[in-house]
């Protein structure tokens, strides 16, 4: 009912199921694409209860809601009355409108996010995001129950012969080992053909004779003088990516031209006819080696100065929450997949716990009232690795515990990176992902202590330098 009243608000302030176009969600915001934008009170809409914050762009109205906006979206569409999209809003720019009170920082992101020319960097990333974040849900109760195995292992309350411990890892690898068919319908919708036709492409990727035959390098199938190599796709991205992608082309090329009547019976034959050996041949392989490759680059930068490097991408990950830049999981279940490890996600969790320590920090000096208790409760938030919450609703008003935490979180990622600390499993960068950490060596204990040195250096830089607490105009 709470949810429902919400929505109901919502709707009307924003002048009614008839100045809707088109609704649409992406993983922190409802967003609402309105005919006439003088109808929608966008101040009225930051007041209720549950909303973060209002940012326009164009003739779109964005929400922000923070997690759990995929319910919301659920219930707005049942309370206007509208039709619901089987997919996030491809547009993911997730900028923030440029106001009178924001920073020059969110004024730049704003100018990116409407600029024609925008960096195909970002696109990319975005891209990546809207296809890896449907799934994301699978992966990280994955990894979260991969985590708890290895906990289980590592205290020695089980045995890694356990029939419990045995049928705990086969539930947990499988987001992983079937990942392919996870992007691959997640990518043919993002791609507008039918999210069946990028399982179909996955499963040709995942077939046994590929996979098994992966086991003997060099070994592939002669076709027309030509070879289709056998690589084990299991846990991959961007084979099966790419493959949808061109499949995505040739589909809706054939379909132009293909008489409707027949359409269900000849383009997708025919498609496939085309694009699979493509696929198999050059599509597929050549993911394989842009995942070596990225997997590669991050690793010889680490190895070149690793504190640098942590402290590089730690420090400036709340500005990509800002500006809308996505796309990294890409890489960090790569790492995963190649490595067996990762130390870009543990970025994520110690930049988060920068950020609650700086909110938490800011919330000491301000006043009994909403925004102290609204600090309060969005830092402790931060910890479980929800920060959109305390960025949108403290740190970028106020400005300057976000640049605490961006302090911070460089400080926690150096030393998280001077340790080495890794990841062995995909889950939510908040203090409930700890049991991804353990390992038979010590890089719990080098976990913990950049968790502590993350918290504390945006708390106490929050307060050394006494930032005020007055939101600045």
């Amino acid at each position: 009912m709470k949810d429902e009243q919400m929505c109901k608000e919502i709707l009307r302030l924003v002048g009614g199921k008839s100045n809707i176009a088109e609704a649409y969600h992406c993983i922190t915001r409802l967003r609402l694409n309105v005919r006439d934008l003088s109808k929608v009170k966008v101040d009225e809409i930051k007041k209720i209860n549950g909303v973060l914050t209002v940012q326009v762009l164009g003739k779109q109205v964005q929400v922000v809601i923070g997690p759990g906006v995929d319910q919301i979206y659920e219930t707005f569409c049942k309370v206007a009355g509208i039709e619901q999209h089987t997919e996030v809003d491809p547009n993911e720019d997730d900028q923030v409108k440029k106001e009178s009170n924001e920073d020059d920082i969110v004024a730049i992101a704003t100018k990116n996010a409407n600029s024609k020319s925008k960096n195909p960097i970002t696109k990319l990333l975005n891209t990546l995001a809207a296809i890896v974040t449907p799934s994301l849900n699978a992966i990280i109760a994955g990894g979260m129950l991969k985590g708890l195995s290895a906990t289980l292992v590592a205290l020695r309350l089980m045995s890694i012969k356990d029939p419990f411990i045995q049928v705990l890892n086969i539930v947990a690898d499988a987001p992983f080992y079937f990942l392919p068919f996870l992007i691959g319908y997640a990518a043919a919708k993002r791609f507008k053909v039918s999210g069946y036709y990028g399982l179909m492409m996955a499963g040709v990727l995942m077939y046994p004779t590929i996979v098994n035959g992966s086991t003997k390098p060099g070994t592939g199938i002669g076709m027309w003088g030509l070879t289709v190599p056998f690589f084990n796709y299991k846990a991959s991205i961007f084979p099966v990516l790419l493959s949808v992608w061109v499949f995505a082309y040739v589909y809706r090329w054939i379909n132009r031209w293909m008489p409707r009547k027949i359409q269900i019976v000849f383009t997708g034959m025919i498609a496939f006819l085309i694009t699979t050996p493509i696929a198999l041949i050059l599509l597929a392989p050549l993911g394989n080696y842009i995942a070596v490759g990225l997997t590669s680059a991050v690793t010889k930068l680490y190895a070149f100065s690793a504190p640098v490097a942590g402290a590089f991408f730690c420090g400036i990950l709340p500005l990509t929450v800002i500006f809308g830049i996505k796309g990294w999981s890409a890489v960090e279940l790569s790492n995963l997949n190649i490595l067996h490890y990762d130390f870009m996600l543990p970025n994520f969790f110690f930049s988060n716990l920068a950020i609650s320590g700086a909110t938490l920090a800011a919330s000491l000096k301000m006043k009994k009232g909403i925004d102290r208790s609204a600090a309060t409760s969005t830092g402790l938030l931060a910890i479980l690795g929800i920060t959109e919450p305390a960025l949108y609703g403290i740190d970028v008003p106020y400005k300057k515990p976000l640049w605490s935490s961006m302090i911070g979180g460089a400080i926690g990622g150096c030393v998280a990176a001077t340790l080495g600390v890794k990841t062995f499993a995909f889950a939510m960068p908040g203090i409930t992902s700890i049991a991804t950490y353990v390992d038979k060596g010590n890089n719990l204990l080098m976990t913990l202590i950049a968790v502590a040195v993350s918290w504390l250096a945006g708390f106490l830089i929050q307060l050394i330098f006494n930032f005020k607490t007055k939101k600045e105009n």
